[in-house]
């Protein structure tokens, strides 16, 4: 709602903090909040207020959760949270200035940038914050040049494509920059594509089998998440 900082523009690799925030942590964060000055307040799986905390950085329950604010929604929850009162939390999701509908399926990907739209290549790496004023070096190493690239697209018939390109080893592959990442998507009938994380973390497998080699000389990179198809 403003006064992020950095910038309240997209940015590759930067996380924006407003001073104002309120923030609502749940068990799937981990065990505690953030810490820091502010304000929490301990709702229950019921709904309920079972703790008012004058700082973050407590306990979150297994079920339940904490609502953190500070700033401006620090001083809102301090004048209007109270102790056994019931508090409703509605989320809603804006995207492209329109609110998206969640259901218990919805999902989302981060990535970045896209590559393709309506079947036309439509990389827009400065709206999505990739390009940096202060270093456009960053953008020629992370996008002109090329990487191994993971990348993931849709097909007109609803197919979903899920794409790796090795690099990084020449006379195997040298990997590809995001105008080939989009040639290539688009000639396997992709009308919607969008590039993932890559370099050291491209990695593919097939049921047991690695199908690609991954960049690191260390071999397969440790990884937080990833893509899994189930039969």
């Amino acid at each position: 709602v403003g006064g992020d900082t950095i910038t309240e523009l997209a940015k590759h690799d930067f996380t924006c903090k407003d001073g104002s925030e309120l923030i609502q942590y749940t068990s799937v964060f981990g065990e505690k909040t953030e810490s820091g000055d502010g304000m929490e307040v301990l709702v229950n799986h019921a709904g309920v207020v079972a703790e008012i905390r004058n700082k973050r950085g407590g306990d979150i329950p297994s079920s339940g959760s904490v609502l953190a604010g500070t700033g401006e929604a620090a001083e809102w929850l301090r004048d209007h949270a109270r102790q056994g009162m019931k508090i409703q939390v509605k989320s809603k999701i804006i995207g492209d200035g329109r609110q998206l509908k969640l259901n218990q399926t919805t999902s989302m990907i981060n990535g970045g940038p896209r590559l393709l739209e309506n079947g036309e290549i439509s990389i827009n790496a400065v709206e999505e914050g990739f390009h940096w004023e202060e270093d456009p070096g960053f953008y020629y190493r992370f996008g002109e040049r090329r990487n191994p690239r993971t990348l993931a697209g849709i097909k007109e018939n609803g197919n979903l494509l899920f794409v790796t390109i090795d690099g990084r080893a020449p006379g195997w592959s040298v990997g590809a920059n995001f105008e080939e990442s989009a040639k290539v998507m688009k000639s396997l009938g992709a009308v919607d594509a969008i590039n993932l994380d890559g370099g050291g973390s491209t990695t593919m497998t097939v049921g047991d089998d690695r199908v690609t080699r991954p960049s690191d000389a260390a071999g397969e990179r440790p990884i937080a998440d990833g893509i899994l198809l189930v039969e």
